[in-house]
């Protein structure tokens, strides 16, 4: 027979398990808690136009890879709920006709009072540093060693990384004769990982040649990238379909030692290259 449990002191101010439990008292949550999206709608607001189309782009891209279509009316309706424009645009990418319901979707409730905050922005506040992003640097197999050099140095002066990037791994030498070691191939670090793309000058017919190295910079070149191309270089201004009289974002120089690095680097504070933004259609990359 089970023993009787002898009685004892009261601990926590209960006598059994069960009157613990309903003499718990569950905090309240606040209301806002159940109000998902007044904080996305502040973001959103919050973007300068070039930011805003480029979030409709990236919710485009993603949910055009969604294979079932009713998860990807799911995740416009649950745009509708941040912003009808944001919803309607996405929509209209994928193909779907907003309802008259989720037309009229009232907003959310500000968040505080506020409707926009310019410090969510990467535009909305000029300036910034630039220090920790990434560079890459197509080299060639006689590269111009001073170009490199001097390249080097502007990009390490303001906290940029290097890439040294070739078609194979190993080492190249220099028109100089210094021994250059290959950090990562073309097909390794694609230009998506990278801030800027810099051509020096040197052998560059071979690179012209090359699938892999066309291909990096059309990639770039459609990613917005800025892209500075020295010397002989500036033959891929062909490749990337550039007028003889140049554009903004394409650098062209004699060789690093001018001002060119410096415009580069002023580039890179903006990001990207948004005016070029109405060729991306016709880049086949």
């Amino acid at each position: 027979w089970p023993r009787e449990t002898p009685p004892g002191p009261k601990r926590g101010g209960f006598e059994s398990y069960q009157e613990r439990i309903e003499g718990h008292k569950i905090r309240e949550r606040s209301p806002s808690f159940g109000e998902y999206y007044s904080h996305p709608r502040l973001f959103w607001l919050s973007q300068t136009p070039v930011e805003q189309q480029h979030i409709i782009d990236a919710f485009s891209f993603e949910l055009g890879k969604v294979a079932r279509a009713y998860i990807r009316e799911r995740v416009v309706d649950q745009l509708c709920h941040i912003d009808v424009s944001l919803a309607s645009a996405v929509a209209e990418n994928l193909g779907i006709t907003l309802t008259d319901e989720q037309v009229h979707t009232a907003p959310p409730k500000d968040v505080n009072g506020l409707k926009k905050d310019a410090s969510l922005s990467l535009y909305a506040v000029p300036g910034g540093s630039i220090k920790g992003r990434v560079g890459a640097i197509l080299l060639n197999e006689r590269v111009k060693g001073a170009d490199l050099l001097a390249i080097l140095q502007s990009l390490k002066s303001q906290g940029v990384h290097s890439k040294l990037l070739y078609s194979r791994m190993g080492e190249i030498v220099a028109d100089d004769g210094s021994q250059i070691t290959v950090m990562g191939t073309f097909e390794g670090v694609p230009s998506l990982t990278v801030d800027a793309v810099i051509v020096p000058g040197g052998a560059v017919s071979g690179l012209l040649s090359r699938g892999d190295a066309r291909y990096y910079l059309l990639e770039a070149y459609k990613h917005l990238k800025p892209i500075t191309l020295l010397g002989d270089a500036r033959q891929f201004k062909a490749v990337l379909g550039v007028d003889a009289q140049g554009e903004e974002g394409v650098i062209e120089a004699d060789d690093a030692q001018g001002d060119a690095m410096d415009t580069l680097l002023t580039l890179m504070h903006k990001h990207r290259v948004w005016s070029r933004t109405n060729k991306i259609p016709a880049i086949p990359a």
